[in-house]
């Protein structure tokens, strides 16, 4: 990576961090049920099941190595960096999509009163994943491409020390 040159697919992943972290916090479930004529309804975090707390973890780790991706200069470091900000992105995505099937496992109520529903903050977190995982495949991308670029007439280092 040039120097001064921002990296847009590690602002990505760090944005789709960001966006998973608030989604999680929101609240990711939610049930309503009856009362008085009207209707009340709770929201639950997603932290209330297993699968929103693995969203968190995974919503940070992927804002701390996205932005590590558009900090860090050596090229060696930002290859792991790179593939380590692609798991952290899937793993976010993966545990919003197994959040929409765990809806009435998480809030854990009779549905035959009351209803469930995945609540607005599954959905933010869900585009949090999209967008983390997006940025990390731009970011793949980019690797290969600069790995291409880097000069292969290049003589390779030698032990030896050479004379003159």
């Amino acid at each position: 990576m040039k120097a001064g040159k921002i990296s847009y697919a590690g602002v990505g992943v760090t944005v789709g961090g960001v966006l998973g972290f608030l989604g999680v916090l929101v609240g990711w479930f939610s049930y309503s049920y009856p009362l008085n004529g009207g209707t009340a309804t709770v929201t639950l975090s997603g932290t209330a099941d297993w699968t929103g707390t693995a969203a968190l973890v995974a919503s940070i780790a992927a804002f701390a190595f996205g932005g590590a991706y558009v900090l860090i200069q050596d090229a060696k470091l930002r290859r792991t960096i790179g593939v380590l900000m692609a798991v952290a992105s899937a793993f976010l995505l993966v545990m919003s999509l197994v959040g929409f099937g765990r809806v009435a496992e998480a809030v854990g109520v009779p549905t035959a009163v009351f209803t469930t529903a995945a609540h607005t903050g599954l959905v933010v977190s869900f585009a949090g994943g999209v967008i983390a995982m997006v940025g990390s495949l731009l970011a793949s991308r980019e690797m290969l491409t600069e790995r291409s670029a880097a000069p292969a007439d290049a003589p390779p280092a030698s032990a030896e020390p050479v004379e003159a």
